[in-house]
């Protein structure tokens, strides 16, 4: 007799890895009923798994087409079966995935997409932030704003590519209208943030800039932050952290 942890990994082989024989000689009544069955529910799982992708993925299926995509969320539904009741945690490796993929080896920039992607998921679904307090930056002599760290918002990521990953995604949008030449010699760093007013919103970001809102998210103070940030003649401290704060990222200022 099977355990639990057996029962539960036969299942998983039949399903994922077309391994039925285990899970079948354990069934009762009819082999061939319960293998139909078994397909049936199979389908379901992987019709649902592939839909969660797709779904999930639209600039990636809009480079490559949907047929494609289909095809490949299949292959990776069946080699990375779902670890959550949650769909929406579905897919976090796909752009692993994805660079691993033989027959995408032509479009090596299709996994920093299916990051961006995945970015814009998770900062749509990730906590909501208290109202803004940068009363302390106020109260700050700008001598001193040195000492100061800035705390950012849940809601946010940082993506560095060494592809024009920004504008990749901008052309690729149902809502750009004109040119769609991208320039691929160009390296561009994304920043994914939420705006209560605006939604989820894709900002291009400077190499040095990016840099420099990373240092912030892993607590630097500001002198710290630009201490990282490269070619900071060329930095505009004043209208980056402007910008940032238009932005809605800084939530709050502290010590």
């Amino acid at each position: 007799m099977y355990s639990l942890r057996e029962l539960q990994t036969a299942f998983a082989d039949a399903v994922f890895q077309h391994d039925e024989g285990p899970l079948l000689a354990c069934c009762a009544g009819d082999p061939a009923r319960a293998a139909q069955a078994l397909q049936v529910y199979r389908e379901g799982v992987l019709t649902s798994l592939t839909g969660a992708l797709t779904l999930g993925f639209p600039l990636v299926g809009r480079i490559v087409g949907d047929d494609f995509l289909r095809a490949v969320a299949r292959r990776y539904a069946l080699t990375r079966p779902s670890r959550s009741g949650d769909l929406n945690r579905y897919g976090g490796d796909f752009a692993d995935f994805l660079a691993d993929f033989a027959p995408l080896a032509e479009l090596p920039y299709l996994a920093d997409v299916a990051r961006l992607e995945w970015a814009i998921q998770q900062v749509g679904a990730a906590a909501d932030a208290a109202a803004p307090d940068l009363s302390r930056l106020a109260a700050t002599a700008a001598d001193d704003w040195g000492e100061l760290c800035f705390e950012l918002i849940p809601a946010h990521a940082v993506l560095v590519s060494v592809w024009p990953l920004y504008d990749i995604w901008r052309v690729n949008q149902p809502t750009h209208h004109g040119s769609c030449q991208v320039d691929f010699s160009l390296a561009q760093s994304v920043l994914v943030s939420r705006r209560p007013d605006a939604g989820v919103v894709v900002t291009a970001l400077e190499t040095a800039e990016a840099a420099f809102v990373r240092a912030l998210d892993a607590g630097c103070s500001l002198y710290q932050a630009l201490s990282v940030v490269p070619d900071t003649a060329s930095f505009d401290l004043q209208s980056s952290l402007s910008r940032l704060i238009g932005l809605g990222l800084i939530g709050r200022v502290h010590c």
